[in-house]
């Protein structure tokens, strides 16, 4: 038998974050560029540049610009 707590904690998902680039914005949503390349659709077009908070495919607010640095362990 699993843990009563993590089998309760698996009934509501965990929320989707991530930090992406704004390619551009149009009618409420917002093109983004993540880190890895990929492009995707959120909605909310309250910030016109710069990097944007994403939680559930929806814009939260503006994300400082820092450097990213990937390294291999």
């Amino acid at each position: 038998m699993s843990n009563l707590y993590q089998r309760l904690g698996n009934l509501n998902p965990k929320q989707q974050r991530a930090v992406a680039t704004v390619i551009s914005t149009s009618n409420g949503t917002t093109t983004v560029q993540h880190a890895d390349g990929s492009y995707q659709t959120v909605l909310g077009d309250s910030v016109t540049s710069g990097k944007v908070y994403i939680i559930d495919g929806q814009v939260q607010g503006q994300a400082a610009d820092l450097p990213f640095t990937e390294m291999e362990i």
